[in-house]
């Protein structure tokens, strides 16, 4: 098992929690990496009774600062919607982003110039969404050929190999 992935809006804690902090601990000291789901699907799509809000990233750099072996992958975030919190996690080089919800026109272009091709994965968030529609936001980001294969492919397997 290369990772792990975590859905704390679902179950029910912050990652200013110390349990948080804890399993990252544990992860890094098993080379696992740990994806984090900020959300599941858009918001707009549930019930206004049984909403589940997208996770709180604001504490995430103050906790990698004290687990400098984490690797993370953060999945399902519209990176345009909170684009302080993305910057903010910038100078964590071991923190990668997928693209699976980035929306909007080159939305993919724009998240890659922000955190650099080499921390772009893609992502489809298949079978909630249509896979055609990742590929296609990775075809118009505006990247070259080689940016591309980084996002497509080449970032992932380097993950996996470290």
């Amino acid at each position: 098992m290369p990772c792990i992935r975590l859905h704390p809006n679902y179950h029910g804690y912050r990652l200013d929690d110390p349990v948080f902090s804890e399993v990252l601990r544990l992860t890094a000291s098993r080379r696992l990496l740990v994806q984090l789901a900020v959300a599941m699907e858009d918001d707009r799509t549930q019930h206004p009774l049984m909403r589940v809000p997208p996770v709180d990233l604001s504490p995430l750099p103050e906790v990698l600062q004290k687990q400098p072996g984490t690797r993370l992958i953060i999945l399902n975030s519209d990176h345009a919607q909170m684009p302080e919190r993305l910057k903010s996690l910038v100078p964590f080089n071991n923190v990668y982003f997928d693209l699976a919800m980035v929306e909007g026109v080159n939305g993919v272009g724009r998240l890659a110039k922000v955190v650099s091709s080499r921390r772009t994965l893609f992502g489809s968030n298949f079978p909630l969404f249509y896979f055609e529609s990742a590929a296609l936001k990775v075809r118009e980001a505006g990247c070259t050929d080689a940016e591309k294969q980084a996002i497509l492919e080449d970032n992932a397997r380097g993950l996996l190999a470290a």
